[in-house]
């Protein structure tokens, strides 16, 4: 019996039974009949399930769409499904979808490669989660234009509130993927002088040629449009043997200072969001591509005079919940607690 001829209730069900949007667009589309059986509002509901499943939690991805000055964060918004919404909920999903992608480098560095493996689903999940929420964080207290000063002791509440909405586990997770920031932003934005030095060949070290050595030489940054976060200025090539933008940051991004001052370099890193990090990691090759996009995002000459705020709010709220904000750390670095939790889960 041809698909077509089937009971259009089966037809139904083996559209909710596909597990992607493309298939369930790909499967409207063989023919008329296919594209009418199922009314807009009804396809537009699977398709936000099947996100949900695929790159959710999609009520996140939603709260950090629907955003406005006009509602505490911390009340959950439930704005009518639409097309138009569903294609911003694609668009963030593509971003944590890269995150899922290329964290497990970080997370198990070269030290800990021999346990490097891709996230299982329930893992994936929980970083899609944290990617939202921190950049819910801030979209919300670090981007202009803001809703409150950073001063105002309203800011201070309605941050605390948005973190009191979340358990401990997802605190943890949001504390894991901030980590998993930090490492990021450490060893390939903003990288120390040592790190940079420790990048040159011990011949060159060892007659002091590091000033020379041409790998360390900035280069001419081209201009560059930082407008759309979601996708590469990079034009794309098809000669195989062109280096990679991480190849090229290795041979020309310049240090930023000392261990001390990198530390509160990324501090202030961190008030970008996890799309705004995401287009450093693609695009900047150069310490002068990284200081053209903080000018062009922030507008902000004093952007390096203050860190964001997320750290100290998430320990104040676990220290109000009676939890020992040191053991939860450590319990985050072996893998008790947090994105990945391979051992036995830690008892808060």
């Amino acid at each position: 019996m041809a698909l077509q001829h089937l009971a259009p209730e089966l037809l139904v069900r083996i559209f909710e039974s596909l597990s992607s949007v493309p298939d369930i667009i790909s499967l409207s589309l063989t023919c008329r009949y296919f594209y009418e059986i199922l009314p807009k509002s009804q396809k537009l509901a699977l398709f936000f399930s099947t996100i949900d499943e695929t790159d959710g939690p999609v009520e996140d991805i939603i709260q950090l769409l629907t955003q406005n000055s006009s509602q505490m964060l911390h009340i959950r918004r439930s704005p009518p499904l639409s097309f138009a919404l569903l294609s911003q909920v694609t668009a963030v999903a593509r971003i944590a979808q890269r995150y899922v992608d290329i964290f497990p480098k970080f997370k198990w560095p070269e030290a800990e490669s021999v346990n490097r493996r891709v996230f299982d689903r329930h893992e994936a999940r929980r970083l899609r989660r944290a990617v939202y929420r921190l950049w819910s964080y801030a979209k919300a207290f670090h981007q202009f234009p803001y809703r409150t000063a950073r001063t105002d002791a309203t800011a201070t509440i309605e941050r605390l509130q948005l973190l009191r909405t979340w358990s401990n586990d997802e605190l943890f997770e949001l504390e894991d993927f901030r980590g998993l920031l930090e490492q990021l932003l450490a060893t390939e934005i903003c990288p120390t002088d040592g790190e940079v030095y420790s990048r040159v060949p011990e011949d060159a070290q060892k007659f002091h040629l590091s000033l020379q050595y041409p790998y360390l030489r900035p280069v001419a940054s081209t201009p560059q449009v930082f407008n759309d976060l979601f996708h590469s200025s990079r034009d794309s090539d098809n000669d195989s043997h062109k280096p990679t933008v991480q190849e090229l940051r290795i041979r020309h991004m310049q240090g930023w200072g000392s261990d001390l001052q990198n530390f509160y370099l990324i501090q202030s890193f961190l008030k970008f969001s996890p799309a705004q990090i995401l287009w450093l990691f693609d695009n900047a090759v150069s310490r002068t591509d990284v200081e053209r996009f903080i000018e062009q995002q922030t507008h902000d000459p004093c952007f390096f005079e203050s860190g964001s705020m997320f750290f100290q709010d998430w320990v104040t709220v676990l220290h109000a919940r009676g939890v020992d904000v040191q053991q939860a750390r450590e319990a985050i670095w072996e893998e008790k607690a947090g994105i990945v939790v391979t051992g036995r889960s830690w008892a808060v």
